[in-house]
């Protein structure tokens, strides 16, 4: 007799309701409060559950800071806050401890700040250091990443391989860099890039080319990336000018933007001007598209730099440690109109659009409040979010409240969201804290509302979602285990929208052999519910990675993992470890086994080579990737 994989979460999935992920109402809540009293890793912090990958600069630059952590005892301000969990609060809450005590002696130390408790130390660990010399950075940063899967699509006629470029020269005060990256099948290697001068010196920051604002809680303008629901980052980083480097093709500004500080007056002001993505029906401009566009066949070439957008905009703040406070203003419209067709929800129209906002933050000691009031100027629609976070010594508590009405047209918004920064309400709240025994506990409750109707669904969306982990260190062994319950009601079925239920519960064992072997062990399962149809679902995923030196400057890591699925419903998604620059969390579904093994060697203290292959096989399919990757740094 055959006995699948799905089996052993079958046989659980078909016992009475009121037993383990099975819903009902009693029960859940029974076991998250079980599973409560068993934190996240900092693998898992940034494990995104979304079909797109996460955003590479994020990935890349976590990898960059574990290989080359910051020191605290000479890292600049902007330094700081190339780590995950500082604000610009903390940064400089670090920076006058060192002018009072001089360095830090140990981690410990940074207890002493306020702000600064057991479970964020655990979480920044991994990218700082003390007293230790950091790599010598080379001026002159150069990467090249090729990738090609096979079997090739035959649907497309141009080049099945995937590149990315990227290139930065970085003296003292300036900073020289571009981009240029090529999707599958796309006729140019050049399909999309970034070029930029950024020049910093004193209180003045200067930059032309790409570049991204990142202001306020990103309700007006934003970067892709660092806000995530599971790892409690909820707070935007306030860096304001950013070199624009992600594949992510039209959410850059285009122009330039200028930058001053006084001593508590900050302000800026930016100009972009740049071609955008849009769907054109018979010379009537139907979208204008803001996203990650994909130039591969006819139809797609077609919505390639369609129109022209024109902004301009302008920053102003003030306030101190204690108290800011800051307004943004900006002004942009397009070479055509757009006329959508009449659908039963809304969709932005016209020429033109503005916003305009508040931002305004509070800090006393181990509390911070912050608020930001946003209003689009022609759509005539709102945004707001107001949130706090406590942080006493072993525990961090946040909440966060957001509402944004339906007709908040803000194209670059990267504000905290389940769905989209527009036609959305919703509550989360987020804990994390050290228990005894050294255990940490991590844990969130989501709870939003989309009231109008949306593309993927002619009704009201309503739904929430829980987390809750534990992990506990024993020596070199670290053991994590994670519970996930999402209900909503978007599962649609003949004329109806149907409220589902997916439910998750991982395993997952890491064990540090020694100091250059390292070996994780994965379990995960899922259940998939449609009480109405009484449909249910089923998934598994086993994994087994392996991580070694081949000698000094090279290591290998090699992995497998085997799945089994009801359907693309159940599916369950899998971080996995690639090249930096091109990560990615991914989703498996159906019945099949996916195996890896990647390389990296330096070569000449400044050259590395980055080899990777892939195998997923897949019921009666074979995908192959190949990728190789060349960087200079």
């Amino acid at each position: 007799m055959k006995i699948r994989m799905k089996d052993v979460v079958l046989g659980l999935a078909m016992l009475p309701y009121g037993t383990w992920l099975v819903p009902n109402k009693k029960s859940s809540l029974l076991i998250f409060f079980f599973i409560s009293s068993l934190s996240l890793s900092g693998n898992e912090d940034f494990s995104l559950e979304e079909e797109t990958s996460l955003p590479s600069d994020v990935l890349e630059t976590l990898e960059k800071l574990k290989e080359n952590p910051i020191d605290i005892n000479s890292a600049t301000h902007e330094e700081l806050l190339q780590i995950p969990y500082i604000t610009p609060l903390l940064a400089a809450r670090i920076e006058d401890y060192r002018k009072k005590k001089k360095m830090f002696s140990s981690r410990e130390d940074l207890l002493r700040i306020a702000g600064i408790n057991e479970p964020l130390l655990r979480k920044i660990s991994p990218y700082i250091t003390l007293k230790k010399k950091r790599l010598k950075i080379s001026a002159i940063r150069w990467k090249t990443i090729l990738s090609n899967k096979y079997p090739v699509d035959t649907n497309y006629s141009f080049s099945p391989f995937k590149v990315s470029n990227k290139m930065r020269y970085s003296d003292r005060h300036i900073t020289l860099g571009g981009t240029a990256y090529k999707d599958a099948y796309e006729k140019s290697y050049i399909d999309f890039y970034t070029l930029y001068c950024y020049f910093q010196k004193n209180d003045y920051n200067i930059i032309v080319g790409n570049y991204a604002i990142d202001a306020g809680e990103r309700l007006l303008l934003g970067y892709p990336g660092f806000v995530f629901k599971t790892s409690g980052i909820v707070k935007s980083r306030e860096y304001f000018i950013k070199p624009y480097s992600s594949g992510f093709e039209d959410y850059s500004l285009r122009g330039c933007a200028l930058k001053k500080d006084w001593k508590m007056l900050k302000s800026g002001f930016f100009i972009s001007y740049k071609k955008e993505d849009a769907t054109i029906d018979d010379g009537v401009l139907k979208k204008v598209i803001y996203e990650t566009g994909y130039h591969r066949s006819e139809t797609e070439i077609e919505k390639k730099d369609r129109i022209k957008e024109r902004l301009i905009g302008g920053i102003i703040g003030y306030g101190n440690e204690r108290l800011r406070i800051s307004t943004t203003t900006l002004f942009a419209d397009y070479d055509k109109k757009v006329e959508p067709d009449s659908v039963n929800y809304y969709r932005f129209s016209g020429k033109k659009y503005g916003l305009t906002g508040v931002h305004t933050v509070y800090n006393n000691n181990n509390i911070s409040l912050w608020s930001e009031f946003a209003y689009a100027l022609f759509t005539k629609g709102r945004g707001m979010i107001i949130g706090t976070s406590c942080r006493p010594n072993k525990t961090t508590i946040s909440v966060l409240y957001r509402d944004y009405s339906e007709k908040f047209y803000s194209p670059r918004a990267f504000s905290f969201c389940e769905s989209e920064a527009r036609n959305e309400r919703g509550l989360y709240t987020y804990i994390t804290s050290k228990l005894p025994e050294n255990f940490f506990f991590s844990g969130y409750i989501d709870i939003f509302n989309r009231p109008y109707p949306t593309y993927f669904n002619s009704l009201s969306t309503k739904g929430y979602e829980v987390f809750s982990s534990i992990e506990k260190r024993l020596k070199k062994t670290k053991l994590y285990i994670r519970y996930k319950r999402k209900e909503k009601n978007s599962y649609q079925w003949k004329d109806k929208n149907l409220r589902y239920q997916r439910q998750n519960l991982r395993f997952s064992i890491k064990n540090k052999i020694n100091k250059s072997m390292e070996l994780k062990i994965l379990w995960e399962g899922v259940i998939f519910y449609v009480p109405y149809r009484g449909l249910q679902e089923t998934g598994n995923l086993f994994s087994l990675s392996f991580k070694s030196e081949i000698f000094d400057d090279a290591t290998y890591e090699a992995g497998m993992v085997f799945y089994e699925t009801d359907s693309y419903y159940s599916r369950i998604y899998l971080f996995l470890i690639d090249i930096p620059g091109s990560m990615y969390t991914r989703p498996f579904y159906g019945e099949g086994k996916d195996f890896y093994v990647l390389v990296k060697a330096r070569i000449l203290d400044k050259l590395r080579i980055y080899g990777r292959v892939e195998v997923d096989a897949k019921e009666e399919k074979n995908d192959r990737i190949l990728k190789v990757g060349v960087e200079w740094r």
